[in-house]
């Protein structure tokens, strides 16, 4: 990012706040990564994972079938200590890669590598700046589990065409405004969003919705080691705009109603390798707090270090510390949407990593639904898999800006959150289905489906072909699911089948109310209407009908509401 006008460029168990440090000025430290020998940790272990990972990241492995292992496991305590007792400074420590971030300088250093819980191989990734040379806050879990789980469900009004202001636009392209109107807006998704700051992210309008509803459920920066991410950064809020955006009439994000993480992992005036630890355990720390999707608006290739660039052969998704983060964070449940890379006007030309990571969706952009932005960049991977896997507009996009205002940029920046929302507010409608079932979907709904490239994918998702496809994909597991629509604690609909139990949400209650069955050849096969709908009501037409997958449709003279279940 420090080079070009590139695109901006995890977890770990514990934040080590430590006093003790060289007395050496601080152009002479330099920040390593240094890698333990082992994972020996008595006080962990995989058939106990409530001690380290939160009940709502256990359940999304235990919802896809993910079974603990020792790479979810945090690194041993007592290396960690060991190396703080040399006199370096700890910054993070990574259980994924069993490895610290550390700032020293040469002289200590000389000690870390004779300690016998090290391995020899210590990596220098930074040059310490005096901006970010200062003490780390403490990360710990206490002050984000203040805060989640108690997110408001207010319903966010999207009715029409004009509701959307300028982005509208950018959600047709995806048939996203119709999967708003079936109240997908990613409701109950958690998404982290690792960027580069999130300038007046606190104040500005199209945001407040977020914060009234006690859904921004927790920052950090991991560049400077403390909590505020509001401080710095335009990047990072344009990218949040496209995601969770909502301001009536101006402009609505693909995700409007999700809860969010916000984390800013890149220093956008340099560019360093460190960059992509602070990437890593960020992706961590979400994976523990059960966070369902990443955007990383971000993407590496060169440095200011030019040591440390990477050539096209890197591009393996092997190579990259930021490529491995994200497939980890893919092999735990969790679908990391990233951009594509802005190179393919240049050079380079070829996407940057994490894009290049096993089975996440690079992002490319698109200025029409057939014709690339110029900028985007190409695939393949070095090793021959298809990028981008799918596209979304990027040329210009609508975005939130840090004034308040409504604009535009340009960039896979933008296409990727574009996407992330897209991608929440589906699996919305289909939890039952795991990360890699999502995506699947989605790139088979792809409008170039049928002859994906290296130049947009598999194309531009469409949300009504990806919802027939996981229908299907549904009805062949024989697994059946719900999904809330309605809007508060009691607009539910209960797991149960015979009788069909509907919790009306208070927009419906006392209204004349007609509901509905369809098949799923969308044609009604059970109808009734209520003249004064009550809280409860409990509906006996489901025992008339044979066992299979049925959308139950809600609908008074303003409002409509549905959901999948089986019977």
């Amino acid at each position: 990012m420090a080079k070009t006008n590139r695109f901006v460029g995890v977890l770990f168990s514990t934040l080590f706040l430590l006093t003790a440090f060289s007395t050496a000025s601080a152009q002479e430290r330099k920040r390593y990564i240094v890698y333990l020998q082992d994972k020996n940790t008595p006080s962990y272990t995989i058939d106990k994972p409530e001690k380290f990972l939160s009940a709502r990241s256990i359940e999304r492995r235990k919802r896809q079938n993910i079974a603990i292992t020792k790479l979810d496991l945090p690194a041993n305590q007592a290396s960690v200590t060991a190396i703080a007792n040399t006199g370096a400074r700890v910054w993070y420590v990574s259980r994924w890669l069993n490895a610290v971030l550390i700032e020293t300088d040469e002289k200590t250093l000389a000690k870390v590598k004779k300690l016998p819980q090290v391995k020899p191989n210590v990596e220098m990734v930074s040059p310490i700046r005096s901006a970010t040379a200062g003490n780390p806050k403490p990360l710990v879990d206490a002050s984000f589990k203040n805060k989640a789980g108690k997110e408001k469900s207010s319903f966010l009004q999207i009715d029409s065409a004009v509701h959307y202001g300028k982005a509208y636009q950018q959600a047709r392209m995806l048939d996203a405004q119709e999967m708003h109107k079936r109240g997908y807006r990613g409701q109950g998704l958690y998404i982290a969003v690792l960027d580069a700051g999130f300038e007046n992210g606190d104040k500005v309008p199209f945001l407040q919705h977020l914060h009234e509803d006690g859904r921004i459920l927790g920052t950090y920066n991991f560049v400077e080691g403390q909590e505020n991410v509001y401080n710095t950064g335009n990047h990072g809020l344009e990218v949040l705009s496209c995601i969770g955006g909502y301001q009536i009439n101006k402009f609505i994000g693909t995700a409007p109603e999700a809860s969010f993480y916000l984390f800013r992992t890149e220093d956008a005036s340099t560019e360093h390798k460190v960059e992509e630890f602070y990437w890593l355990v960020a992706a961590e720390k979400a994976d523990s707090l059960g966070v369902d999707v990443i955007n990383s608006s971000l993407g590496y290739t060169d440095f200011d270090d030019d040591a440390h660039d990477y050539t096209y052969k890197s591009m393996n998704g092997k190579t990259s510390i930021a490529s491995r983060a994200a497939t980890m964070a893919a092999r735990v449940g969790i679908i990391v949407t990233n951009s594509a890379g802005n190179e393919g006007g240049g050079d380079w030309k070829y996407m940057g990593a994490p894009a290049d990571a096993d089975s996440i969706l690079a992002v490319g952009a698109v200025e029409s639904p057939k014709k690339r932005a110029y900028f985007s960049s190409f695939g393949p991977t070095y090793d021959r898999r298809i990028k981008p896997n799918v596209v979304a507009l990027g040329s210009p996009a609508v975005v939130g800006k840090t004034s308040g205002s409504i604009g535009y940029n340009s960039g896979t920046s933008f296409s990727s959150p574009i996407m992330c929302g897209m991608v929440a507010s589906f699996w919305q409608a289909f939890p039952q289905l795991t990360n890699m079932d999502i995506i699947d979907v989605l790139q088979k709904s792809g409008s170039q489906a049928e002859k994906p490239d290296t130049i947009l994918g598999y194309g531009l998702p469409n949300f009504k072909r990806a919802y027939q496809i996981a229908q299907e994909k549904a009805l062949k597991a024989k697994t059946g699911f719900h999904v809330m629509l309605a809007y508060s604690t009691e607009g539910q609909a209960e797991s149960q089948t015979k009788p069909l139990q509907i919790a009306f949400s208070e927009e419906f209650v006392g209204k004349k109310v007609k509901v509905e069955i369809l098949n799923t050849k969308e044609n009604v096969v059970e109808s009734i209407t209520l003249e004064n709908a009550p809280k409860i009501y409990d509906w006996n037409a489901t025992t008339k009908l044979p066992q299979g997958l049925y959308t139950v449709r809600i609908a008074d003279s303003n409002n409509t509401r549905k959901w999948l279940k089986e019977f």
